[in-house]
Order: structure tokens, then sequence, then C-alpha cells
């Protein structure tokens, strides 16, 4: 399919280099390329597009942030060229990648020397993109539509896995005792509360963004998430949370009790998992090997939630890449918890949703302006 996408770059020679780049692939066509924002929001506004090639230079502070409002309102898709890593940018700058799709690190040197090398790179990332049919997960056209939902996977003919009653374990080191990936009883008294877990990778951030601005204050139930961030991208994004949630927001802390209308983000860096102790649910954070390449893993929350919670567990997979969560849901499953899939419809990436739409691991594969209707169903 054709990407067509939108250069923006204070320099003319990155704009017109850019553009030759990208306008040689043959599933690319470069529409235009602007030197400021104003002329970004008139060409996107007028014109359909896939990405905004976004050029920073982050010393110029005042030319950056006039893009803030354009990733804010416009639903197109940015990839960030960037002159510094953004694990070394003040907390200032952070919000510009965390709104993007994804970031390249620009080489040093010169331009017409060095960038040629990270070409394929640029391309692969613009290819990649899936721009959702729907854009705005809060549009009332969208809550006007919810009477007509119709359940997908009704319609979904899955690829079933051999037995649908076993549960498939990622492949990880001797060291596994760390990860409590299996579904050996429990003992708790008593639970109080379901749960809803989440798991998002590639795309999540906004994704994660939109639907918990819907989730009410009242909501009787904790919810746990696991977004693949670093440490430091995943403080920055659950400080930007607390500005638009209406449920308190934080980052898990080792052994703390699990209470209801709190979302709990699993640390960078780490897994975080649910244990027990006193006989109530807490949270587990710990450092270990990552499992499907991740940490923190999906599976780790989604397997040990399945474990202590058992059929009060909702269990959510949104957009990403790779399969890391689909194993959890089968294991939610199980236990008689239920499970969601993100559609292809809305995913930005349709990797670790389209995993569990084939082999049978959810319940439901839906477009993600359905899913705080379905927690909520599930709470209730």
């Amino acid at each position: 399919m054709v990407k067509k996408v939108l250069i923006a770059s204070e320099s003319a020679f990155r704009r017109s280099f850019l553009s030759e780049m990208l306008g040689s692939h043959k599933d690319i066509i470069v529409v235009d390329f602007v030197r400021n924002a104003n002329e970004a929001i008139d060409i996107i506004e007028k014109k359909s597009l896939d990405a905004l090639i976004l050029d920073i230079e982050f010393e110029n502070e005042e030319w950056v942030k006039q893009f803030y409002p354009v990733m804010k309102s416009f639903p197109i898709e940015t990839i960030i060229l960037t002159d510094k890593n953004p694990k070394t940018l003040d907390s200032t700058n952070i919000p510009i990648i965390l709104k993007s799709y994804d970031y390249i690190v620009k080489p040093n040197g010169v331009w017409k020397n060095e960038l040629p090398k990270i070409r394929d790179k640029i391309i692969s990332k613009v290819l990649m993109i899936e721009i959702p049919k729907i854009h705005k997960i809060d549009s009332k056209t969208r809550q006007m539509n919810k009477d007509i939902f119709i359940p997908q996977s009704q319609k979904l003919k899955a690829t079933k896995i051999e037995d649908s009653n076993k549960i498939i374990k990622p492949k990880i080191e001797s060291r596994s005792e760390e990860y409590f990936l299996d579904l050996s009883p429990v003992t708790i008294k008593k639970l109080d509360t379901r749960v809803i877990v989440i798991g998002a990778s590639v795309g999540g951030p906004r994704t994660l963004r939109t639907i918990f601005n819907e989730v009410p204050k009242d909501f009787p139930a904790p919810i746990l998430v696991v977004q693949h961030l670093n440490h430091l991208f995943m403080r920055q994004f659950v400080t930007s949370l607390r500005d638009i949630c209406k449920m308190d927001v934080k980052i898990g802390l080792n052994y703390e009790e699990i209470q209801p209308g709190i979302i709990y983000f699993s640390p960078g860096d780490k897994h975080m998992q649910v244990t027990v102790k006193n006989e109530k649910p807490c949270v587990r954070t710990f450092e270990g090997e990552p499992v499907n390449f991740c940490r923190p893993s999906v599976d780790v929350l989604f397997y040990s939630t399945a474990r202590v919670y058992k059929e009060k567990t909702l269990g959510i997979l949104l957009t990403g890449m790779g399969r890391d969560g689909v194993d959890g849901l089968h294991a939610i499953k199980s236990k008689g918890g239920k499970t969601i899939a993100e559609s292809e419809e809305t995913s930005v990436l349709y990797g670790m949703p389209k995993v569990a739409a084939e082999t049978g691991a959810a319940d439901l594969i839906i477009p993600n302006y359905k899913i705080v209707e379905k927690m909520i169903n599930f709470v209730n």
C-alpha cells in the first residue's frame, strides 16, 4: 500500500534531501515539504496523508514547540528525526517524543554522507505505519455506532492451536523461578474486586491515553498495565496521564496492596506481576531476563493475574509488534477469565493482537473505542 508523507524541516537542504530519498521508493509518495507548523497544518487539512516526517534540531526550541499542537490535534502519525538520543533529553522535550509514532536518531557528520546510512530504517518505519480507518477514539460518531457492533470473534475462523486447553509458555532461561509463568494454585481467601490487565507496545501510549480518558472516576476495580517503555519514558508517560485520567495513576511499587480505582503501570525496564501477601493481592516488581525479548513483559503480568484472580480477570491486548501477551491471554481464558484483542481497524501496529486473534486467545476482537464499554460491563 502506497504511503503519502509530508516532510517538515527548518533546513531547505534537508527538506530536499529527505524528499528525494523517500520519494525514491516505489511505495512512498512525498506529497509536499514545509518549513513550519502553519504550513504543515495547511497541507494536513487539505490532503490525505499517512505520515509526517518531522526533522528536529532541539537547540531551536521555538521551532520544535510549534509542532506540539499539530501532533495533539491532527490524526497523522509522526516519525521524528532527532539530533539527540531521547534518553538524554530533559523532561520538557520528552512529550513530543511520547506523542510520536516512532523516532530515529540522526547520524553525526555531514548529512549528504551520513543520512543514506539510515535510509532503509526511515523507509521501513514509514512502510510499517498502519493508519486506522477511524482516528479519534472519542469521536461522537463512534459512540453512535455502538449499537451495531458485532463481535469479530464470531466471524473470525481462527486458526486453533492443537489443544485449546494447553498454555504455551514463553521460552525463558533456567532462572524461570523469578517469572512465575505458571498456573499453580494460590491460597487467597477472598478477592474483593475483579481486575483489568492491559498490555501494549508500539502505538500503545496514544491508545492508552485516549482509553483512560474515558474510564469513570468511580471505576470499581484496579487496572494493571504493561507498556513497553524504558524507565525514563515510563515516568514521563504516567505523569502525563494524571492530567487527563479521572482515576489515580501510578507506577506500581514492590509488594504494595492492589486497590480498586487505581491504574498501576509497570516500572520501565522491570517486570510487574500480581502476587499474594498476607492473603491479599499485591504488586510485585522485579528485574530479570526479558520474556519474549521484552522487559517489562505482558505475559509475566497476564500469567500471574490469571493465577491469582482466575475468572475475575479481563485481559486486554492492544497494538504492538511480536506476540508478547498472547500466551498470557490463553492463560487467562484457561482460568475462566475474559479476553479482548484490539482489531486491525484501530491498531497502529497489528502484531500482538493479530496473533491473539489467529490463535483463539481473544474472546472478542474489537476496535479500541469499544474497549471502555467492555471494561465497565465486566466489572459491573
